[in-house]
């Protein structure tokens, strides 16, 4: 059994109770019409509905083990706001469905070389002497020009997914708000059927947009989660997709496969595109930030003393100022969400980028297609790639 309109109306009553009590929200995504929802008197009464979803759901078809890895992720984020200290390696495997490794000395060493052989191109380095003339020359302060950037050119990019054989329509209608948040993301997209898509666009301080940014905003929110979502909201609508998977979280490991695949949009397509050389160093340059804030992250839970943490990431980002920095490592230590879902960046577009590298054209297409129509866990999305590869 998949109890599906019971997993809608306690994932439905939590998100109202915690919008109620001034908590983070819970559902990202509402993708179905059905209408139930719970009422709950406390964050406990929560938790046992939790923990009684799990023990009922049957994890012997691809849907029931998906659901049943969503409500464990769930039973231990709430377990984790409700103050319970939970080893650091068992609540990545638990909220994320993965275990979580360092980037070695080689990667990092690697994803460098290639910000600083973009960079080359444009005459400067990666060192604390070229950080004003990139600010100066490569990035972009202006909103209207940053949203201008990421929605106008969805139109050409979802062309390029529809040939690729992703069924993309010409464009979504959205809402576009700016905010000033004192976070971590640039854009948070997120809806539901009744009240549609919102696009937030972060004009913090603390945020920086370099040139090739909005092209990589348009392809990972829209192009990536907006297109998805969609898709998954077609399907419960046609019954090929259970509506309880149309409840997002991102506290679980479906969000671990939507990051990755909102990351990763262009390794698929890049050999019949070609993108701008500043769309290239921005996202390089980015995989490589997530890459050194990701082993940051992980020294925190190491225990390593918090100067040595800072010290670590300021020498290896001299682009990045310490504020941002020491704000990073703030969130991932205090935040019961950011502690495992900031990881889902650049490990989940590392996972994707390792599973596609020796797979054929077509093995590709597949693949893609299916990350864009089937709800999946990372495991689930790892046994995928290799019976593709396989066949």
């Amino acid at each position: 059994m998949l109890c599906t309109d019971k997993i809608i109306a306690v994932y439905r009553g939590w998100h109202n109770f915690e919008r109620a009590h001034d908590g983070a929200e819970i559902v990202d995504f509402d993708l179905t019409e059905m209408k139930t929802a719970d009422s709950f008197e406390s964050r406990e009464e929560i938790l046992a509905a939790l923990i009684t979803l799990a023990e009922q759901l049957d994890t012997n078809s691809h849907e029931g083990e998906f659901l049943h890895d969503k409500v464990k992720a769930s039973i231990a984020y709430l377990r984790a706001v409700l103050g319970q200290p939970i080893p650091f390696d068992e609540y990545i495997r638990d909220t994320l469905g993965v275990s979580i490794t360092v980037f070695s000395d080689q990667e990092l060493l690697v994803a460098r070389n290639r910000v600083n052989e973009l960079l080359s191109e444009f005459g400067m380095q990666l060192t604390p002497e070229y950080k004003e003339d990139f600010e100066t020359r490569l990035t972009i302060s202006d909103p209207e020009q940053i949203k201008q950037g990421i929605i106008d050119q969805q139109e050409f990019w979802l062309a390029r997914l529809r040939n690729y054989g992703v069924p993309a329509p010409n464009r979504f209608p959205f809402k576009v708000e700016f905010v000033k948040v004192d976070a971590y993301w640039s854009n948070w997209i997120n809806g539901s059927v009744a009240e549609g898509i919102t696009l937030r666009i972060n004009i913090h301080p603390r945020k920086k947009y370099e040139l090739g940014r909005p092209l990589m905003l348009c392809l990972h929110e829209i192009c990536g989660h907006a297109l998805q979502m969609s898709l998954w909201k077609e399907r419960i609508a046609e019954g090929l997709i259970n509506p309880a998977c149309g409840l997002t979280t991102v506290h679980s490991p479906e969000a671990f496969v939507c990051e990755g695949l909102g990351q990763s949009v262009a390794d698929f397509i890049s050999d019949e595109v070609e993108f701008p050389r500043e769309f290239w160093l921005s996202r390089s340059l980015q995989y490589y930030t997530l890459m050194v804030l990701h082993n940051a992250h992980l020294m925190i839970y190491e225990s390593v003393p918090t100067e040595e943490i800072l010290q670590y990431a300021t020498i290896r980002l001299p682009f990045t100022s310490p504020v941002v920095i020491e704000a990073e490592i703030r969130d991932r230590r205090t935040d019961p969400l950011y502690r495992t879902y900031q990881l889902t960046y650049a490990a989940g577009e590392h996972m994707i980028s390792t599973l596609i590298r020796d797979l054929t054209s077509d093995q590709k297409r597949l693949l893609l297609r299916e990350l864009y129509l089937t709800p999946m866990t990372p495991q689930q999305l790892t046994g995928l790639a290799h019976t593709i590869k396989a066949h």
